[in-house]
């Protein structure tokens, strides 16, 4: 007696059928993830963003905060800000409608801190004297006179990148007017 043997195995639709539903699996997997590094890239840039609005606004503030006399804010208006601090290192902070902000130290050359500024939206540095009037720079900057009665200054920035924005603001009262002025004798 001779046993037949059945072979079995997968019809060619069975086959079909599989690799019909692991490529929609796959699909669905794939836009999956593709999504998720979207939104990755998307909250890192904005990280980055926030990060070096904040950098370049501290920046700023702890440079004013340093400034060593009233009158070193000579020529400084509402896009720039000219400091001296204690050890007698020059700075300058400018802000330009191309969107920079950009720090000079000494007679160097501009660096970069932020390329996000929302010029138009944002109202830059200002100036207030003893009794906390605003003090409006001269075209070319505040006077000699002018820097001289300059108690508190204010820093207010718009930041924009894409659709976010960001606005930070502070009074800042430097560190050293906080002794009064330079009287006679100490010269």
């Amino acid at each position: 007696m001779i046993l037949k043997r059945k072979i079995s195995g997968f019809t060619m639709i069975e086959i079909v059928i599989v690799i019909i539903l692991v490529g929609i699996i796959g699909s669905l997997a794939a836009t999956m993830l593709f999504q998720g590094s979207e939104i990755f890239v998307s909250e890192t840039n904005r990280q980055s963003f926030v990060s070096e609005s904040r950098s370049a606004f501290w920046r700023t503030m702890r440079s004013t905060q340093g400034q060593m006399s009233p009158e070193n804010f000579q020529l400084s208006d509402q896009n720039s800000l000219y400091i001296t601090n204690a050890k007698n290192e020059q700075m300058d902070f400018q802000t330009g409608s191309s969107g920079y902000f950009n720090l000079r130290l000494g007679n160097g050359s501009y660096n970069t801190l932020s390329n996000s500024i929302g010029y138009s939206n944002s109202n830059g540095f200002s100036f207030y004297n003893n009794s906390f009037g605003l003090i409006s720079p001269t075209s070319g900057g505040l006077s000699l006179e002018q820097a001289k009665s300059v108690h508190l200054s204010k820093l207010e920035f718009t930041f924009i990148n894409d659709t976010d924005t960001l606005t930070l603001g502070s009074y800042i009262y430097p560190h050293n007017f906080r002794f009064g002025q330079k009287m006679s004798y100490h010269n």
